[in-house]
């Protein structure tokens, strides 16, 4: 009885203790929010529940506008910066007001180097390239004063050399990246930095990617943790490194136990815990349902089952943003089909294209927008309308001229002052309208650079398949990828937000030719003019054109032949548009019913003419040929 009391003593005590630190946490983050927006009343609210701490000494100071060292703005900026739920944009405006650069000095102060370095660095990141450059030429020049052949100047100097490398890969110049980071490499293994070693080690491995060195990648990665663990401190790239690895590993496959074990020191963070659900999903799908190493992570994850696994960890991430909520659900579908649980992963399937659909919108974003500008509109009016109506009232029961020339020109300074006020609010409008309009082109940005990757992913993977039959499938899932990004792509190029068809099906076709190009010749016809559609309609149609044309390479055309593709996209006169594809092969057999096909491309291109209210009619005709009606998106929320 009395180990039983002690027992539950202890776990009450450190229940308690657990959530103290919670709330300790959640006061200073709330404290430091409050700061950078600079709501000091708010901060000190909080700030006395902190407990005492060399940290809360810093938040005190910034309370009280007392003067900083350089060290303690950037303890405050590095951990407010490196918060997922804060703008850095806002950290960095705080930077720029407050932050200043140290007085003329004969020695570089390493703190401001590494608080405008970090600037540059979140700002790349985050794909505020233009704002990144200026701060980075203004971080060159402070450099540039002191003497060169100061060994700290050398390390900040060859430090400052990651945004070159970033927009070496932006611009996809691997020869040039590689050549920058390798140098740098050197310059840091003489200097016996090894926290700079990590650092180019790192931007090394994504042209090490681009190139699709799979085992070099992997050698980099390791070389970049041997270094790690020789330090006191982990650097910055400590966790992204390990990210690196593991996708690397599950790519490569048979190196489960090393994977298992880098993702139990992401899951033994607090922090990055929540970022391991979608890696343990991840590596499921590669296990056998018998495997020791499955049963080992559901016991660890404390469930019975693989579907109990993956409905934990949807759970447990419901706090993640939606791209990274995203990930944990595609990968725990993957996981529910590689372990036969067929029907569940198509939910989850279903659940992931839902979220992506969400984060992707083009219409939500400008629908929030529209909505803001109309409430602000429909205020203004009302006080407008009341102001003419006080007008009116007063020139009706005014009895002197003095009187009515009094209040008329009270009334007229009055609309002048909300006309003015109309008029900033109107142009704060303005620009919250661009910054929508660039945020989803910066998102559109984003979804293309991301398949790419995929795209990339896909290609390196195909290098280590034999089997004609897997790498065929996995040609064409990166097919569809690349037909997605495409659409992507053009929708960044374009400033409508709408995707011309002619251009991109041309464009989509000399992607695919490319690959049957070196045996197969085939003469393309394509009949579309003035045909613009939004994403919603866009991506649908994209890959049912990709997976028709891609079945007309494989099977129609025939080697060295005067093979031939007609593909025509119009509008109808009852507003509804017909897609036809039609070759001059073999066609399909007479008893074949292409709505009951069983091969995933033609069941893909069944489910998404579903989706798009559109009837596919297929027929034998001098070779294939399908037609597809279909409604844009305004027709089809209408019928909804």
């Amino acid at each position: 009885m009395k180990f039983l009391f002690n027992f539950f003593a202890l776990v009450f005590s450190l229940s308690l203790l657990a959530q103290a630190t919670s709330k300790n946490t959640s006061y200073i983050y709330k404290t430091e929010e409050f700061i950078l927006f600079n709501k000091m009343d708010s901060a000190r609210y909080y700030l006395k529940n902190i407990k005492d701490s060399s940290y809360k000494d810093v938040l005190t100071k910034l309370v009280n506008n007392e003067e900083l060292t350089y060290l303690e703005y950037y303890e405050y900026t590095s951990k407010v910066g490196n918060r997922k739920s804060v703008n850095f944009n806002d950290v960095s405006d705080y930077i720029d007001q407050f932050v200043k650069k140290p007085k003329s000095s004969k020695k570089i102060n390493l703190n401001y180097f590494e608080i405008k370095w970090t600037q540059v660095f979140k700002h790349t990141d985050n794909g505020n390239l233009e704002t990144a450059s200026k701060i980075q030429k203004e971080l060159e020049s402070y450099l540039n004063s002191f003497d060169a052949t100061n060994v700290d100047v050398i390390k900040a100097k060859i430090k400052s050399k990651t945004h070159q490398a970033v927009m070496y890969l932006i611009q996809e110049d691997v020869e040039n990246g590689k050549k920058l980071c390798l140098s740098n490499i050197a310059k840091a293994k003489e200097l016996k930095d090894k926290k700079l070693q990590i650092t180019f080690l790192y931007h090394l491995t994504n042209f090490l990617l681009i190139e699709g060195k799979l085992q070099e990648y992997i050698d980099v990665s390791e070389e970049s943790l041997k270094l790690e663990e020789e330090l006191d401190f982990k650097s910055s790239y400590y966790h992204g490194t390990i990210e690196h690895l593991i996708n690397a590993y599950v790519y490569k496959r048979g190196h489960n136990e090393r994977v298992i074990n880098l993702i139990d020191i992401l899951y033994n963070n607090d922090v990055r815990r929540i970022y391991t659900y979608s890696l343990y999903a991840q590596l499921v799908s590669e296990l056998d349902t018998n495997s020791p190493l499955l049963k080992q992570i559901l016991k660890k994850i404390e469930v019975k089952n693989v579907p109990d696994l993956i409905k934990k960890f949807e759970v447990l991430g419901k706090d993640l943003n939606s791209n990274d909520f995203y990930h944990i659900v595609n990968s725990g579908s993957n996981a529910l089909a590689a372990h036969g649980y067929d029907k569940l992963a198509l939910n989850y399937k279903d659940k992931a294209i839902i979220i992506t659909r969400k984060v992707y919108s083009q219409d939500l974003s400008e629908s929030l927008a529209n909505y803001k500008t109309e409430q602000a509109v429909k205020e203004k009016e009302k006080e407008v309308k009341h102001a003419q109506e006080k007008t009116k009232i007063y020139s009706i029961f005014t009895i002197f001229a003095v009187v009515l020339l009094f209040i008329a020109l009270l009334v007229l300074i009055k609309i002048r002052k909300q006309s003015k006020e109309l008029s900033e609010k109107n142009k704060i409008i303005e620009e919250a309208l661009k910054e929508k309009e660039l945020l989803v082109k910066e998102v559109h940005h984003r979804v293309k650079n991301n398949f790419q990757i995929v795209s990339s992913l896909l290609e390196l993977q195909t290098k280590g398949i034999e089997d004609e039959k897997a790498l065929e499938l996995a040609n064409e899932g990166k097919n569809r990828v690349k037909s997605m990004a495409l659409i992507h792509q053009k929708l960044y190029q374009n400033e409508s937000g709408l995707i011309d068809f002619d251009e991109y099906i041309k464009q989509l076709i000399k992607e695919l030719s490319s690959l049957y190009s070196s045996y197969k010749n085939v003469n393309t016809i394509v009949t579309s003019k003035d045909v613009m559609f939004d994403v919603d309609t866009a991506i649908p149609l994209g890959l049912i054109i990709n997976e028709i044309i891609t079945n007309s390479y494989k099977y129609a055309f025939q080697k060295n032949e005067n093979n031939n593709l007609k593909i025509s996209l119009s509008k109808e006169a009852n507003e509804d548009y017909k897609l036809i594809i039609e070759d001059n092969g073999p066609g399909l057999s007479d008893n074949f019913d292409v709505k009951k096909a069983k091969s995933l491309g033609l069941c893909l291109v069944n489910r998404l003419v579903k989706q798009l209210h559109g009837n596919l009619i297929q027929t034998n005709v001098n070779g294939a040929k399908f037609e597809i009606s279909f409604k844009d998106s305004n027709a089809r929320q209408l019928v909804n």
